[in-house]
């Protein structure tokens, strides 16, 4: 007998009993034309008199395992994010699905936005350590600021995300507003474009692009896996993981990681410290969801690596040494930060699941640095001291309900969601004594006599939004239609000390947004999509005579198409884009910054990954920008290109398992990176040269007393480049120093 399936079924409450799945190993019986059901399982076996009686000999069975969600899938389940994540795409570095706002998890090949989401596999071999790291393999984002920094802040398709803006399993307010750690990560997902219908107002007003950081969830099987790390030159650590399921049906799962290093980086005079501490926690029912995140983190810094300002007019050097340090010995920062947040999800129906969230995060941070300007175009720097001290407390959550229904031939995905973030952070800040020093031959001072910082403001805000969405469908999923829309409301008082406010807005604003998905081919999906972003408006460069200060929240509109093509082990994306967002601009007579202009981003975004050939794998990726001011004052800047955006930015990386004849187990990677021109002024006077960079590793995989081993080693910038990394918003950074990473990893 031969048979084949078709239908695919959606699952229902009694598909996703963990503990039915436990004991049966199948989903549910198949369905097979002109025969009665066939059961498999326990209760045939349990009967063994009546097994000769009823048994029906079955010709032989293939049973493939798919890396990504079935094609032609037709509407997504009304299930949320609880539990395993979409399962990866061939090769293991990207994954086949993520989530996609208050959507839930849909398949990359059916969002109609650019989505990359990379694993814990990649981050493990890579020997990543911050999410920067990770976003290096993604071509349409660069860093802002300088390595070995406690900023995280990043640039998406030229345009610039503050860290306080990456999410955390879909909420705001929870992961580190500087560096968020990711040991305890399972994914970090890349969305680029606009967001905020999907995951609505960024606290920082980072309208476009959105870093979702997955946490990690217990697996079936136990796991336990422990690391010793080193990163050049003298930074040692290690990392644990640990994860277990309990109860019937290995209903209760609890994932523990930690990690610490400490010690000297790459960087001249340069001290790191670090620690962290996670814990997931997740309970899968037949109708109940629920899972708790909670953490600890601390980073502390020894002369941390600070970005540059340029005078204006001043030609930009040659990038110093790069492990060459210009900051002091004595300039200290530190970050602290504990969250928690707990989601659950209810089935009302087979078709229809309830879900909410709640979180909160505190966070403190205390920095003596200098912060310095360049003055000349032979390296002259002058150095500003300073002190800022600031707490930051952060309640955010979410409630809403996913569901699906059919209307004749159009299937129905809706969805509804309520927001509400809150935050206060007092801020002091006290500057003190400047002095010179030099990029090529820097000048040890003593520590200056610095005053206690004084409080400037208490900063108060409130973000709330309602959204609603609706995918129609039609053709098993081959057209989809999406549309929808969020309304937003911004609230922010930044109070002074002695009464009164610096600043204060209540602004609100609704952000539609429409796609349309066809499949002529079931490999191939084509797509078009309109979305606007709602944010805050940038904030005054320290070059400017009003720095510091902030604008009202503005409206960022995008248009994207493409096409997706899913070849099986291999996937190309193809993007087409523009973007167009209110930008601050410094008027050159006045030393004033204000929302003044427009920054308008046209684009294509090309992406490759997977695994073409048994044994090597590929992730790389080619974004070009042609990304200009508009409507600048006195049209001044009209048609110039905005500054730190690169023209051009490319990625290709490889891995190769060598043939067990040669040497069994061991890995070769390697991974170029490019990043054209950046102009550092709106007058595209002020200019930084393109750079390439080669990063270089091997790993070995073996086992030792029977217990599984693997030993990395990997070298970022191995050709010792030397360059400027970015010039964004108005910040010029070094670039990343030859540094080595080597580590061991036992699996028990």
């Amino acid at each position: 007998m031969t048979s084949t399936a078709s239908h695919v079924f959606g699952p229902s409450r009694r598909d996703r009993a963990p503990g039915i799945r436990a004991r049966c190993g199948l989903r549910r019986p198949a369905l097979v034309a002109g025969l009665s059901v066939v059961a498999i399982g326990r209760a045939l076996a349990q009967d063994p008199a009546g097994v000769e009686a009823q048994a029906v000999t079955l010709d032989e069975l293939s049973v493939e395992t798919h890396n990504r969600t079935a094609r032609n899938p037709g509407l997504p389940p009304p299930t949320g994010t609880i539990g395993q994540p979409p399962a990866p795409f061939a090769g293991g570095q990207v994954a086949s699905g993520g989530r996609v706002g208050f959507l839930s998890n849909r398949s990359v090949f059916d969002t109609p936005f650019t989505q990359s989401n990379y694993t814990a596999a990649l981050i493990r071999d890579q020997q990543a350590q911050t999410v920067s790291d990770v976003l290096a393999n993604n071509a349409s984002v660069r860093g802002q600021q300088p390595p070995f920094s406690a900023q995280q802040n990043i640039m998406v398709r030229g345009f610039w995300v503050n860290a306080r803006d990456f999410a955390f399993d879909g909420l705001y307010g929870i992961s580190s507003a500087y560096q968020p750690a990711i040991e305890g990560i399972e994914r970090i997902e890349v969305l680029s474009g606009p967001g905020a219908f999907l995951y609505g107002f960024p606290p920082s007003g980072s309208a476009v692009g959105v870093i979702n950081l997955v946490p990690k969830r217990a697996p079936e099987t136990p796991l336990t896996s422990v690391t010793a790390q080193y990163l050049s030159s003298g930074n040692g650590g290690g990392t644990f993981d640990i994860g277990r399921r309990f109860g019937d049906g290995n209903a209760v799962g609890v994932r523990v990681n930690g990690a610490y290093r400490e010690g000297a980086t790459p960087i001249d005079r340069q001290r790191e410290g670090f620690g962290v501490l996670t814990a997931g926690l997740d309970f899968r029912g037949d109708a109940l969801r629920l899972s708790l995140d909670a953490g600890y983190e601390h980073l502390d810094f020894d002369a941390q690596s600070n970005g540059l300002t340029v005078l204006p007019g001043v030609q930009i050097p040659r990038a110093p040494k790069l492990t060459r340090n210009i900051q002091q010995p004595w300039e200290r920062a530190d970050i602290e930060q504990g969250f928690g947040v707990l989601r659950a999800e209810y089935d009302l129906t087979p078709d229809a699941t309830l879900f909410g969230a709640v979180g909160g995060s505190v966070a403190t941070r205390d920095f003596l640095g200098a912060q310095p300007t360049i003055t000349s175009r032979l390296g002259a720097v002058s150095l500003q001291t300073g002190v800022i001290s600031a707490e930051n407390r952060q309640w955010t959550g979410e409630a809403g309900i996913r569901g699906r229904f059919r209307t004749g031939p159009v299937d129905h995905a809706v969805a509804f969601v309520a927001t509400h973030y809150a935050a206060t952070e007092p801020f002091a800040t006290t500057t003190g004594a400047r002095f010179a020093s030099s990029l090529d031959a820097p000048v040890l001072v003593p520590r200056p006599y610095q005053a206690p910082a004084a409080l400037q403001l208490i900063s108060l805000s409130q973000l709330q939004g309602l959204a609603v969405t609706d995918t129609a469908s039609i053709l098993d999923g081959r057209v989809q239609l999406m549309a929808g829309g969020r309304f937003l409301a911004a609230k922010r008082d930044n109070a002074l000390p002695a009464g009164g406010f610096s600043s204060r807005y209540d602004k609100s604003a609704a952000t539609p947004m429409a796609a349309l998905v066809i499949k002529p081919w079931d490999r191939l999906s084509l797509y078009a999509s309109y979305a606007e972003g709602y944010g805050f408006g940038p904030s005054a460069p320290v070059t400017a005579r009003n720095a510091g200060a902030s604008f009202p929240p503005v409206v960022t509109s995008q248009i994207e198409t493409g096409a997706k093509l899913d070849l099986d082990r291999v996937g190309v994306t193809l993007a087409f884009f523009e973007i167009a967002q209110p930008s601050g601009i410094v008027d050159p007579r006045t030393r004033l910054f204000g929302l003044n202009g427009e920054q308008r981003n046209q684009g294509i975004d090309l992406g490759l990954f997977g695994a073409p050939a048994e044994g090597f794998r590929v992730l790389g990726g080619l974004t070009l920008v042609d990304g200009r001011l508009t409507k600048t004052a006195a049209g001044l800047f009209n048609g110039h290109v905005a500054p730190g955006v690169p023209s051009v930015q490319a990625n290709l990386g490889g891995e190769v398992d060598l043939p067990a004849w040669i040497l069994p187990g061991v890995t070769l990677t390697g991974r170029v990176i490019y990043t054209a021109s950046q102009y550092y002024d709106q007058a595209n006077t002020q200019t930084i040269p393109d750079w390439t960079r080669l990063d270089l590793g091997i790993r070995y995989s073996f086992r030792a007393n029977g217990t599984p081993l693997t030993a990395r080693f990997n070298v970022e910038n191995a050709a010792g480049a030397r360059y400027w990394g970015s010039t964004a918003q108005s910040v010029l950074s070094y670039g990343t120093p030859r540094t080595f990473l080597a580590s061991l990893a036992a699996d028990f």
